[in-house]
């Protein structure tokens, strides 16, 4: 049998989270002084470091380790997939080296660092990262192979419903079944290692960890039995309640005035969330603003010379909550009365969406839809708080009420403000939904996104949104 680790050892994946902390302000100190001396800038000791580099170094270690924080690198169900821990991990970087490049643009200190020095900081800072991340995912594995890693876990239960669940666990990897204890003197069934009767004897022989209890609704009397049985030992215990034949998420069990409630639907940020995002999405809007403002009035010299008609095209889309608001965007079709709501003009009725080809668009507007920048009007959108840079898109009334008859989940798009970018444009499902199931897939990505939604993953939807529009072959 492997290895498993006792119940008053601690959690090696665990210390290993907390020591990678440690070790990236060690990369990140060592790799800026290291970058310092392949520069020829001479220094006896790091101590002796000029006091701009010093400053610089130690706000790069504390953003790192808040960036890295928020990006999910040190979660412990991460640590053993090293390929999209590098990829966080450089993303997390490229976020440490521009803040500290707007930090210095700011507050005009870009002329006392070496342009060299920072270039080789930021490579050998990556490379110290990923060196890192590889090499805990590797001391991971070898811990995993020794069965040190694995939680020893038991169920308490008998039937279809503890075979399942044990089966469940030991398919993630992460756990050592010891074996199912049975609700009675049953020892025949597959798996079982013995029943209640004996079960504090078998939870120290056996060295469990984790105790799944998944009795039958009304078995108060087996949970009783557990909770005596474990009350001298340093184990953790779990209910796996009966519920309803129902699809409805759980999100995890929490008292009400006292009463124990299970939770099954929730709000998707918090209150402090909520100000963060908002926050985000304000200054950055703002920011943007001022940097795109001269691209901004050239594509509106450009719309007003291509063809007759307003420079903005203004619809009232579905927002937060179900409260419509009036979206912006460069107007990219001629002024046409009879074009559908996805268009320039036309009856909110209407279902129709632009097509490849689509005779209404304009020449300009057809550079404009491709590269996605009739879009760009919208940062006054988020200014004013009907949208924000990252969310689900923002869809024509009468999409709304044609899809939310379609689709059971539509509507709940609606939890969260509707984005300029978002999950599911990323992912190339952008462009017209001529079809039930591509309106679905998007629907799938946008739930996805507000289920996790988080600043890291925010701004790397917002890195990657010029790119794939370039590329994107069902923008027209």
């Amino acid at each position: 049998m492997a290895r498993g680790r006792t119940g008053t050892e601690s959690d090696p994946e665990a210390l290993l989270g907390g020591l990678l902390r440690l070790l990236d302000v060690v990369v990140v100190l060592v790799a800026g002084y290291l970058a310092y001396l392949l520069r020829g800038l001479q220094v006896d000791r790091p101590a002796d470091l000029p006091s701009a580099y010093l400053t610089a170094l130690a706000a790069a270690a504390v953003l790192t380790l808040n960036v890295m924080q928020l990006s999910g690198v040190y979660r412990t169900d991460r640590l053993r997939h090293p390929v999209p821990q590098m990829a966080r991990s450089m993303f997390g970087w490229s976020i440490v080296l521009g803040a500290l490049l707007a930090l210095s643009a700011l507050t005009q200190t870009t002329t006392i660092y070496s342009r060299g020095w920072f270039l080789l900081w930021a490579v050998l800072g990556l490379a110290g990262l990923v060196t890192v991340r590889a090499l805990a995912a590797s001391q991971i594995s070898r811990w995993r192979s020794g069965g040190l890693a694995l939680k020893r876990l038991a169920v308490v239960g008998s039937g279809t419903l503890a075979q399942g669940i044990a089966e469940q666990l030991r398919d993630t990897g992460d756990y050592e079944i010891v074996g199912l204890i049975s609700l009675r003197q049953d020892r025949d069934a597959p798996g079982t290692i013995g029943d209640l009767a004996n079960l504090e004897t078998l939870l120290r022989e056996r060295r469990i960890e984790e105790l799944i209890v998944a009795a039958p609704n009304g078995a108060g009397d087996v949970l009783r039995r557990v909770m005596r049985a474990v009350r001298g030992l340093p184990i953790d215990v779990r209910l796996v309640p009966e519920l309803p034949d129902l699809e409805v998420p759980v999100y995890g069990f929490g008292r009400l005035a006292g009463i124990p409630t299970l939770h099954v639907w929730r709000r998707p940020l918090t209150a402090w969330q909520l100000l963060l995002k908002d926050v985000e999405d304000r200054l950055l809007a703002a920011l943007l603003l001022v940097l795109l403002s001269p691209l901004l009035l050239c594509l509106a010299v450009a719309v007003r010379l291509d063809s007759p008609g307003p420079i903005l095209f203004r619809q009232r889309r579905g927002g937060f909550n179900s409260r419509p608001f009036e979206l912006l965007k460069f107007r990219s079709m001629r002024d046409c009365p009879a074009a559908g709501p996805d268009t320039d003009a036309g009856p909110e009725g209407d279902i129709s969406q632009a097509r490849r080809n689509d005779p209404r668009v304009t020449r300009v507007g057809a550079l404009l839809r491709r590269s996605s920048l009739d879009e760009l009007p919208q940062l006054v959108n988020v200014l004013r708080g009907d949208m924000s840079l990252v969310g689900p898109r923002p869809h024509a009334l009468a999409h709304e009420t044609h899809y939310s008859a379609m689709i059971a989940d539509y509507l709940a798009r609606q939890r969260m403000k509707p984005g300029m970018t978002g999950w599911a444009q990323i992912n190339g499902l952008r462009g017209e939904t001529d079809t039930p199931e591509k309106m679905r897939r998007r629907v799938q990505a946008d739930l996805y996104y507000i289920e996790n939604w988080s600043i890291s993953l925010d701004l790397r939807i917002l890195f990657l949104t010029p790119f794939v529009a370039l590329i994107d072959k069902n923008a027209y």
